[in-house]
């Protein structure tokens, strides 16, 4: 089973948090913008670079040649460049840093080496209550098709988890774990792990989510919910969870619903935009009267926040009884818009995970 990536993430965050704070810079200093700011290819692939434009700080653009500028990469091993026409040629599988330098500024772009036929598990670690159902997500891509590639899924323990081999149901069977699960594609396999939990009390959540976009992130942490009181009248319901091992960036997941939860089921994500975030600075209205469904992702050092777009899903399998409150256990799929990329259409991050949460009912909350 895979552990957390959290090293990759750090770095991520980190070199496209400069880029976007030029992008958006309204001061004097120039900046370097990349179109796209992600991009991929497949192992052997070579493709031109992006686009290049210059901003000199004084209001002034200009499109600027490949040949006028200093091309790298952060790691040649995963992303080959030619320094002087900045053409990529894609080495193995990862991803890695474009960097492009013009006038003593730099701008940078992500991007993503698959292999040939290539399967990324878009949860590594899968968290349910017994008798819980989830169907594994992956993403397979192939650079030559037809034929599509054939993928089947294998349980290693039958005791604690079972899984239909063509569709990736995976049922949850007893208490146990974590144990691999594993996905095969054609030739390739990669395994993750199931954990079937059973809260005996409000504590001991936990939940594993991925990050894919111009950030990649494969983690997991504690989590909690709450059905807490409105400011006006009424119940809300929020699913926090947190990723914040020491040293390493800190990463929340929460979902806000307008009404409590007391009922297993589908409950729908619609959107958010920053300035509705940002309403109501010491009681936030998106918090303490929450207009609509919405979640977010967000990560600190340095600060970037995603809101949902409209067409998530925050999926509750179960509510059981436990001491000093309720248990749950689901899934939440969410694409989400970074506020600092939030006309960019590269700015885009689909948030998906699985939890095994403490409910408790606040009757204090906002008000």
């Amino acid at each position: 089973m895979r552990p957390n990536r959290s090293v990759a993430l750090a770095f991520l965050l980190g070199a496209l948090a400069v880029a976007a704070c030029r992008v958006d810079s309204a001061g004097p200093s120039p900046y370097a913008r990349l179109d796209p700011i992600v991009d991929s290819l497949f192992v052997g692939d070579r493709i031109p670079p992006p686009a290049v434009t210059y901003y000199d700080g004084t209001g002034n653009s200009v499109s600027v040649s490949p040949l006028q500028v200093n091309w790298s990469s952060t790691d040649t091993t995963i992303l080959g460049v030619d320094s002087l026409s900045g053409r990529m040629t894609g080495r193995k599988r990862g991803h890695a840093f474009l960097l492009a330098t013009f006038q003593s500024v730099q701008g940078i772009a992500l991007v993503v080496v698959s292999n040939t036929l290539d399967l990324t598990l878009l949860l590594d670690t899968i968290y349910l209550m017994p008798n819980d159902t989830l169907r594994v997500p992956v993403a397979v891509q192939k650079k030559t098709v037809p034929p599509a590639p054939v993928v089947w899924y294998e349980s290693t323990n039958k005791g604690i988890y079972t899984i239909d081999s063509a569709s990736g149901l995976l049922t949850a069977v007893a208490l146990g774990g974590p144990v691999p699960y594993i996905v095969h594609a054609d030739t390739i396999a990669d395994s993750g792990a199931v954990q079937v939990l059973s809260l005996t009390d409000t504590t001991g959540g936990k939940f594993f989510f991925s990050v894919l976009g111009s950030v990649i992130t494969h983690v997991g942490g504690p989590i909690s919910a709450v059905n807490y009181a409105r400011s006006d009248v009424g119940l809300a319901f929020r699913l926090r969870g947190i990723y914040a091992p020491s040293g390493t960036t800190l990463q929340v997941v929460q979902i806000t619903l307008p009404d409590s939860v007391a009922l297993a089921g589908a409950y729908g994500i619609d959107s958010l935009s920053p300035a509705e975030a940002a309403a109501g600075f010491s009681r936030p209205v998106s918090i303490c009267a929450p207009p609509r469904p919405w979640a977010l992702w967000s990560a600190r050092s340095p600060s970037i926040t995603a809101y949902s777009r409209l067409g998530g899903q925050l999926g509750i399998r179960q509510i059981v009884t436990v001491s000093n409150g309720q248990a749950i256990s689901g899934t939440f799929s969410y694409t989400a818009q970074r506020a600092d990329l939030y006309t960019d259409p590269h700015g885009l991050l689909t948030v998906r995970g699985s939890f095994v949460a403490p409910l408790v009912r606040d009757p204090v909350g906002c008000r």
